[in-house]
């Protein structure tokens, strides 16, 4: 009786020592997840307005350290290049932004890997060498974390970066954000020489360099169509990328969504209008633990003018993804 009064007891300090450890472990994590709101956000709202987001400048393409409190995104004042911004977050509120110091062109979507170890970029510079001979070219780059910061920018080789050749213009060969979840494989747009439509590719890192990209299919049925700056949810679950004039559209360029599958990537399908509207959406983002989603907006133009891009966000489960997706499954099959 005694040996088994012993094991109850062993049996119930182990049991609470793995619910100790299992709350602590909870608590260790609730405490590593940042807050970029006192309130749910369950409707897009302006990301850090008057310091991020402002109403004199466009805004656009943040992306997040892996601890989520420092932030990279781009800003264009009124007739001037667009360029790479920095910010961090400090006791709930957001530094002045400062000027990326590797930001000397027109550079714009950063994108930096889990491991905060290398930033992407986009930029209109010249690839050493290789002198662009079209209209409108813009390359990948990337810098590596140092010691002192970050290093002087290196332009991805081929196949990920294509100089445009005589005649060529703007969006042929031209890709700015390059994105990746594991630091292997990579996802980019870009409409390829000759193409009809901006396509999403996915590329491996290798010892030498990147494969020859693949492009993303079943997406839609029309070729055609334009594709922008695809980025998965941190679960590698979701793809998200903004489609101009796609279907089912509420005008201009609205955000799209597609799902993993044993087979690819499924049909992708138009987010709604919890963030879609009669104006441009874009660039849209996921915080490093998927909490909350970003991304670009401007209301429709007047006169022919548009307003200043300006950057929202609201926490992901509001955007109610997978029973989108599963609406768009079930009418597939009526």
């Amino acid at each position: 009786m005694r040996v088994l009064f012993k094991k109850e007891i062993m049996k119930f300090n182990l049991a609470g020592s793995f619910l100790l450890l299992l709350l602590l472990g909870c608590a260790e994590s609730e405490k590593k997840r940042v807050s970029y709101s006192e309130e749910a956000v369950n409707s897009p709202q302006l990301f850090a307005p008057g310091v991020i987001s402002t109403s004199d400048h466009n805004e656009f393409d943040l992306c997040f350290t892996p601890d989520g409190k420092t932030i990279y995104f781009t800003r264009r004042f009124p007739g001037e290049k667009q360029k790479i911004y920095t910010s961090t977050l400090a006791e709930g509120q957001w530094s002045a932004p400062v000027l990326a110091p590797f930001s000397t062109d027109r550079d714009e979507t950063p994108f930096i890997t889990p491991d905060g170890n290398t930033l992407y970029f986009g930029s209109q510079r010249e690839i050493p060498g290789k002198p662009n001979l079209g209209g409108f070219d813009m390359n990948v780059w990337k810098v590596e974390k140092t010691p002192e910061g970050w290093s002087e920018p290196e332009p991805l080789p081929d196949p990920v970066n294509k100089v445009q050749i005589e005649g060529e213009n703007w969006p042929s060969s031209v890709n700015n954000y390059f994105f990746t979840l594991d630091g292997i494989t990579f996802y980019y747009t870009t409409m390829e020489r000759g193409s009809a439509g901006i396509d999403v590719y996915k590329t491996t890192k290798e010892d030498k360099g990147f494969s020859l990209p693949e492009r993303i299919e079943g997406l839609f049925e029309n070729d055609s169509l334009w594709k922008y700056s695809a980025s998965l949810s941190p679960d590698g679950e979701f793809m998200v990328f903004n489609v101009y004039d796609g279907p089912g559209g509420f005008g201009g360029d609205d955000l799209y969504v597609s799902k993993k599958t044993s087979s690819g990537w499924s049909g992708a399908v138009n987010m709604g209008e919890i963030v879609n509207s009669a104006g441009e959406e874009g660039s849209g983002r996921f915080s490093p633990d998927g909490r909350y989603f970003f991304f670009t907006h401007t209301d429709p133009p007047v006169d022919g003018e548009y307003e200043p891009w300006s950057i929202y966000f609201l926490e992901t489960e509001f955007l109610n993804l997978q029973a989108l997706l599963k609406e768009q499954r079930s009418g597939d099959l009526n």
